[in-house]
């Protein structure tokens, strides 16, 4: 018995991931805190236990990033990380990062499509 591929299978083993070679983008979302001081975005775009921010994720099979000023729910514990390596970001105003890693061709698409959803969760709704 041998082991046997499926025809559907892409070159780098990932199934119907056909194209040109793996390209790795990321896109930058702000988000307008400043505009809308009292609206929990962070709240909005993690969901109830985080499900908004996994369906973005499980629909457009990018990665989310949630990094800026706000981005740490322990204000205390985010004062303590300012300053140190891999925190840079929470100088920064806060903002969504996109990551997206697929074949040339339609790495743009999946961004686009992760950006229109996210689009849609920070419109600040009232109530």
């Amino acid at each position: 018995m041998g082991i046997h591929n499926s025809p559907s299978m892409g070159w780098n083993g990932g199934p119907g991931v056909v194209g040109g070679p793996v390209v790795k983008k990321l896109v930058r979302m702000d988000v307008p805190a400043e505009k809308y001081p009292n609206f929990n975005f962070v709240g909005r775009l993690l969901g109830p236990r985080g499900n908004s921010l996994k369906r973005v994720e499980a629909t457009t099979q990018c990665r989310v990033y949630i990094r800026g000023r706000g981005s740490v729910k322990d204000t205390v514990k985010e004062n303590k990380l300012r300053d140190k390596p891999g925190y840079e970001h929470l100088n920064e105003p806060l903002h969504v990062l996109i990551e997206a890693e697929f074949p040339a061709d339609i790495v743009d698409a999946r961004l686009n499509q992760a950006v229109v959803i996210l689009e849609d969760l920070l419109k600040p709704v009232p109530g």
